[in-house]
């Protein structure tokens, strides 16, 4: 009878198909997380987008402010509701604007001028095309960026005597607007990034008895992540 001889290297053959297949299983296995991984960081990356180019911005505002010694202008990046400038409410004797007036007072218009130069020089008129990557990215998963730049107006607490507005509030909303047709005339900002907002004498600078103080308007610039219009998604 003829006997069945075992080859010797069979189960060596065996065991190095197998420690090969599993190399391989490995390496495709840690490919894939290698892939997923980077696509969980390329989504929080571009949903991070929004404040990361608001820390930029505010980097660029901060720089000039050097580079300008304008060390008047106040600046601020209050998170949520975005780049705070705030030029000076007074200069001397001077208010930025008179008791139960909306005209800027000639003085500050140069500082106001020094701010609409920074404006200008962030960019953001451009921000469509310089991230459209990113940004189409984002409309893909229903998202998109809006740039607001809120034009805040404020006044003092005396009670009006003018017949010309009705109460602080439109008082307010004037002053604002002032600012605003300002910037639409200075800077290449779509009219669409504008907005005006009235604060009455319900948010003081500091003390609400400092009248001249509280006659001023804030500059806002924000940065902001949306739901996309069902009829503008791609």
């Amino acid at each position: 009878m003829a006997r069945i001889r075992k080859n010797g290297n069979g189960n060596g053959e065996h065991s190095n198909w197998m420690v090969t297949y599993a190399s391989l299983l490995t390496a495709v296995l840690a490919f894939f997380l290698l892939f997923i991984n980077r696509a969980e960081n390329e989504a929080a990356a571009t949903f991070k987008f929004p404040e990361r180019l608001k820390n930029r911005l505010y980097a660029q505002i901060m720089q000039a402010k050097t580079d300008r010694q304008l060390d008047w202008l106040y600046v601020e990046n209050t998170g949520t509701k975005g780049i705070k400038l705030l030029i000076p409410s007074k200069i001397g004797a001077t208010p930025m604007f008179r008791s139960e007036s909306d005209q800027l007072e000639a003085p500050f218009q140069p500082y106001l001028e020094q701010v609409v130069e920074i404006v200008n020089g962030l960019g953001l008129e451009s921000v469509q095309e310089q991230y459209a990557t990113i940004l189409d990215r984002l409309r893909h998963a229903g998202k998109e960026i809006t740039i607001d730049v809120t034009i805040e107006g404020h006044t003092d607490r005396l009670p009006l005597r003018s017949t010309r507005f009705a109460s602080n509030w439109e008082l307010s909303l004037a002053r604002s607007y002032q600012v605003l047709q300002y910037f639409q005339q200075h800077t290449r900002l779509p009219q669409e990034y504008y907005s005006l907002a009235g604060y009455g004498p319900f948010h003081p600078l500091r003390d609400i008895r400092n009248l001249d103080e509280n006659r001023r308007v804030e500059i806002y610039i924000n940065i902001q992540m949306t739901d996309l219009q069902e009829d503008r998604r791609v």
